[in-house]
């Protein structure tokens, strides 16, 4: 509590302040669902008066924004330092695994609220335009096989973590053997467990 009190009465970097306050919602996000997490809980977690939270956020939209851009950031990081496409699956499903409350929360808001419909389709525009980069084979698709590919991907692992193949009796391994094989067929890699294109400059 003196901890808290002391960072409370101490003038930080806006910066640092903003990631503390981002990394603070992913966690009440997480723990606590997206309606009952409250911007004064956010800012008191991450050590701060309630009204810091509206000096970088107008609301509980806009932070969790914030947290989905860092979401996909790491996301595409790790897929990036993966070795195998079958590492690249589990890193994606274990990524997943580990925000399942905010994803759900995600999904949701993408059909009511415009604000995070958009902010959806910008991120999915650029992941896109990525692996064109990325792949060169993939540069060849279009725009709606791609996207087509995308809606797979999601709702494939969103089923492997939400425990939709064990209910089935399909057990964790072979639900991230058939997500790795969802991956290759997607975007039209070969069958065999090989190494990643180069990360692209």
């Amino acid at each position: 509590m003196d901890h808290e009190l002391r960072k409370l009465g101490t003038r930080r970097d806006p910066e640092s302040t903003r990631a503390e306050l981002i990394g603070a919602a992913r966690k009440e996000f997480e723990e606590r669902g997206f309606d009952a997490t409250q911007s004064n809980k956010i800012a008191r977690r991450a050590g701060y008066a309630p009204q810091t939270f509206y000096r970088h956020f107008t609301d509980k939209v806009d932070i969790l924004l914030a947290v989905y851009a860092d979401w996909v950031a790491e996301e595409r990081k790790a897929v990036a330092e993966a070795g195998s496409m079958r590492q690249a699956a589990r890193v994606m499903l274990e990524h997943h695994r580990g925000s399942l409350r905010f994803r759900r929360a995600l999904r949701v808001l993408t059909v009511t609220d415009d604000r995070v419909r958009a902010a959806r389709a910008e991120t999915r525009l650029a992941l896109m335009a990525y692996l064109r980069k990325l792949a060169p084979h993939i540069a060849d698709m279009s725009d709606a096989r791609l996207a087509r590919s995308l809606f797979v991907l999601e709702r494939v692992a969103d089923a492997c973590v939400e425990g939709e193949f064990a209910d089935l009796k399909i057990s964790p391994e072979a639900a991230e053997e058939q997500f790795s094989a969802c991956l290759r067929q997607e975007f039209g890699f070969p069958p065999r467990e090989f190494g990643l294109p180069p990360k692209a400059s």
